[in-house]
């Protein structure tokens, strides 16, 4: 793979796309440039399927193919469970919390913690949470797509593998350093007009991408013969793993089984609150009916519609990647690396014009993943650490500014600024690692037990910022001790079977903090929980209580909400079944779980916008 493979039509086609968004940067940067809300919100203007759009094609980097990829060569299709089990906690956040995100107004999710709860507590939990996710979190997640991208861009270019650039001391990979190069670029047409222009962008991007992807698939197994053929050649391959095209989970042993049941009871807590890039979307749309459908579009699209072309392109090159032997194993093994594969499918496969469009796809969904969270990773250090640290360096009163008035062009351009420290960290960042699957297997862990209080601070009244810490603090602790250490410690290579106990002892260890925290610790002052349930109103008995001593009318069912989420998931998990028995040759079973999920998703649909506009 020495060479690049990209003719002048590659190129052209990879420059029409960079001018495109250019374009639309310099479109925006004046309604982005007016002041911070518009910056990081694009001023609330958002509709839903600009919202939803934008949610998919950022959570669709560089680096998720070759996760889709190597979980499928790997362990099968049944592996992508891992993170198919979350459309759990997307379906629930529908109907349970993106209504309530657009009600709250807030600038950032994390600036929910000050209008939650108060006192000192309150505001150093919101500059720790603000250092957290805009330096540690986001930083993680730019270092991981600048490593997918390089991977791609080695292949695509042909840079070898072990060539490096030295600046000064310090010695970079090659194709991370013309990544990262990239990435520097594309804080110019995002910091022209913040959200406004990335949330545009992401459209197109996401259009291109799939189209790309489906052009791949269908070529590779066109190659192959069709999709019978395929997964013959698939059932031949010496290290191909068993079952390599089943769709359920593994369950050979105690800790498979463990695992399974745990990406279907635990694995999908954390994403119901929703949170980063997620929130900041629900934040900028238009009112609360757009921010649950927007959710709802984006976990069709996310879960359903988006994988299923890497997934044949995985089982593909599992019949077509060349074997070579190693000497050390003493075995035959495939000649390319898992996380290598499909930048190898693409090369392989494409002619001259295709290839730049996939080149385009991947180059977009870095693109948008870079400047989605470069932008909020400024917003959290302006709005969450900046600002609060400032106003309790002067001792400054509660309450704090409406968003809307917080700053304006002086603003925006200072949050401009504090992109370029975040880059920094990056590049930092990516030069440690290469091992993008388990990285975020790893952050789930050490998040895992926040999950109950994030969601239990919505519609409980008796949560406090220390139970908020108690869980971090725990959950952090325990969750690098038993990645590293014990029985449960993940395995240097190969499959995770212990993820889902790991998980469990988690979750466990931290309740066992944050719940004692909780009663020990003093709520919120009556007029802060007031406030809260009159502007947000969450349904349920948690608020029943404050609701009563403020003469208010009660709640709104919870079990009504419930009973939509548990029928949307099944819906949605449905339709996962359907298009890949469709895709796999197995057109009778796929149309009729694709039925099933059409019965159970489209009411589903329609409830979530009724209920945001009135959750009785």
């Amino acid at each position: 793979m020495t060479g690049s493979v990209l003719t002048t039509v590659d190129w052209v086609v990879i420059a029409g796309y960079l001018l495109l968004v250019l374009g639309i940067g310099i479109y925006f940067a004046r309604r982005g440039s007016r002041n911070t809300e518009g910056y990081f919100l694009a001023g609330r203007s958002l509709p839903w399927w600009v919202a939803g759009t934008s949610i998919v094609a950022t959570t669709f980097s560089s680096d998720t193919p070759l996760q889709v990829v190597t979980l499928v060569r790997q362990g099968g299709i049944g592996e992508n469970w891992w993170w198919w089990s979350m459309a759990a906690g997307h379906v629930a956040g529908v109907f349970l919390f993106a209504p309530l995100w657009r009600r709250s107004s807030l600038l950032t999710d994390v600036e929910f913690i000050t209008a939650r709860y108060e006192g000192l507590s309150a505001r150093l939990l919101r500059i720790f949470e603000g250092l957290w996710q805009g330096l540690l979190v986001n930083g993680v997640v730019l270092a991981s797509v600048t490593v997918g991208m390089a991977t791609i861009a080695r292949i695509m270019l042909g840079i070898p593998e072990h060539s490096v650039v030295s600046l000064g001391p310090v010695e970079i990979d090659s194709a991370t350093a013309l990544v990262a190069t990239l990435a520097i670029g594309t804080l110019g047409y995002s910091m022209l007009s913040g959200l406004y222009g990335v949330a545009w962008s992401d459209v197109p991007q996401f259009v291109l991408a799939m189209i790309g992807s489906v052009i791949l698939a269908v070529v590779v197994v066109v190659d192959l013969g069709g999709p019978a053929a395929m997964l013959a050649k698939v059932d031949a391959a010496a290290w191909a793993p068993d079952n390599a095209a089943g769709l359920a989970p593994s369950t050979g042993d105690a800790a498979a089984m463990a695992t399974a049941i745990a990406f279907f009871t635990l694995n999908w807590w954390a994403k119901a609150p929703g949170h980063g890039a997620l929130a900041q979307r629900l934040l900028a749309t238009r009112s609360p009916r757009d921010g649950a459908l927007a959710l709802a579009w984006f976990t069709v699209a996310h879960y359903v519609l988006r994988p299923w072309p890497w997934i044949i392109v995985a089982l593909a090159s599992l019949a077509v990647i060349p074997e070579s032997f190693d000497a050390e194993l003493g075995a035959w093994v495939p000649a390319v690396a898992d996380k290598d594969a499909f930048p190898w499918m693409i090369r392989s496969h494409l002619g001259a014009g295709a290839r730049g469009l996939l080149v385009v796809a991947m180059l977009g969904a870095f693109m948008s993943t870079v400047d989605t969270h470069v932008n909020l990773s400024s917003a959290y250090l302006l709005n969450d650490v900046i600002r609060p640290a400032g106003r309790l360096i002067r001792r400054h009163p509660e309450p704090e500014a409406p968003a809307e008035s917080r700053g304006g062009a002086g603003e925006v351009w200072k949050g401009r600024m504090l992109a370029l420290p975040v880059m920094g960290l990056v590049l930092l960042i990516a030069s440690g690692f290469d091992d993008i699957v388990a990285l975020y297997k790893y952050l789930g862990v050490i998040a895992a037990g926040t999950a109950p209080v994030l969601i239990l601070r919505w519609y409980w009244w008796r949560t406090t910022a220390w139970s908020e810490i108690a869980a971090m603090s725990a959950s952090l602790i325990a969750g690098n001790l038993l990645v590293r250490f014990g029985p449960l410690a993940t395995p240097e290579s190969g499959l995770d079977s212990m993820f889902g106990p790991r998980l469990l002892a988690v979750i466990l260890i931290s309740g066992a903090i944050w719940i004692p925290a909780t009663w020990l610790s003093r709520p919120a002052g009556r007029d802060r929980l007031v406030a809260f349930r009159r502007a947000i109103r969450p349904a349920g008995p948690g608020w029943k209580q404050i609701a009563r001593e403020a003469g208010d009318s009660p709640p709104a069912m919870l079990a009504p909400l419930l009973g939509w989420a548990l029928m949307g998931t099944l819906g949605i998990w449905s339709a996962i079944l359907g298009t890949g028995w469709l895709v796999l040759g197995r057109p009778l079973e796929g149309v009729g779980m694709l039925a099933v999920a059409a019965m159970l998703g489209l009411p589903t649909i329609r409830a979530a916008s009724r209920v945001a506009d009135d959750p009785t």
